[in-house]
């Protein structure tokens, strides 16, 4: 499905910096023993066992560390199936990070993204236009859907080289939710624009319901023994006034004068029980 787009001639001096997408599609297969990895697919380890994942290509041996695989493996550790898509609006081929990015020039549309200081809910939609019709069945039989997305824009110095010391800056993490195709047609040509449409993890964590309550049978559904939720019901609906004056009244012995009075010095304040 990759199509190299030539550069844009005089033009190409005026573009300074591309948005680079990499879209980690996790495949729907079990996971694969060490022994029974393919040389040149890339995979994620699910667990190290005693593998040596180094040996066969991986920076570490580290669970949910990204590699390709250069030779079969063994020991006891397993490995999930990935497909890792890298492409960018720019005009050639960029390699960031080890990932070399295909370029696909006005072919590529990014939607902008949220920027804060802080971590904000934001929502992206990344087009891809100009698919052929003989390509169209990749993406329909790719589970797209919940997917990694990372978008970096990268900027050029004045000779077209990518600043890949300090010009590369990460602009946008989350997950596909959805996507859409679009056909155009020309002539007897059919052109597809596939559109994706990612949140941010901020957004993902916001509308996940998960985790337990605070209730006896939650928390012993993890720990039979566990009891420190066992007064909960004992305990619902009751309002507790934290910090509140205590609701007590002061009380003077034999009567008349007030707690402290100068006059009676030996007066000091008795409060009732």
């Amino acid at each position: 499905m990759t199509q190299v787009i030539p550069q844009v001639g005089p033009n190409v001096t005026q573009i300074n910096s591309a948005e680079f997408v990499k879209v980690t599609v996790y495949n729907q297969y079990p996971y694969t023993d060490a022994a029974n990895i393919t040389a040149n697919s890339t995979y994620i380890i699910q667990t190290s066992g005693n593998t040596n994942w180094t040996s066969i290509g991986s920076s570490s041996n580290s669970v949910g560390t990204f590699f390709t695989a250069n030779n079969v493996g063994s020991g006891t550790g397993t490995a999930a199936n990935v497909t890792v898509l890298t492409f960018s609006s720019a005009y050639k081929s960029e390699t960031i990070s080890g990932n070399v990015y295909d370029p696909l020039g006005g072919l590529l549309s990014v939607g902008a993204q949220t920027r804060n200081l802080r971590a904000t809910s934001g929502e992206t939609i990344i087009a891809l236009s100009g698919v052929g019709g003989n390509n169209i069945t990749d993406i329909l039989g790719t589970n797209i859907r919940g997917s990694e997305v990372e978008v970096i824009r990268g900027f050029y110095y004045a000779n077209m080289v990518l600043n890949t010391a300090n010009g590369i800056y990460p602009r946008f993490r989350g997950i596909v939710t959805s996507y859409g195709i679009t056909e155009e047609r020309e002539g007897q040509d059919d052109n597809f624009i596939v559109s994706i449409g990612a949140s941010s993890y901020k957004t993902v964590l916001e509308n996940r319901i998960a985790g337990r309550k605070t209730n006896k049978e939650s928390w012993q559904y993890f720990n039979p023994t566990d009891t420190s939720m066992d007064q909960v019901y004992a305990i619902s609906g009751v309002n507790f006034d934290f910090g509140i004056t205590p609701k007590t009244s002061p009380v003077v012995p034999g009567g008349g004068g007030f707690p402290g009075n100068p006059f009676n010095p030996d007066m000091g304040p008795i409060y009732d029980k």
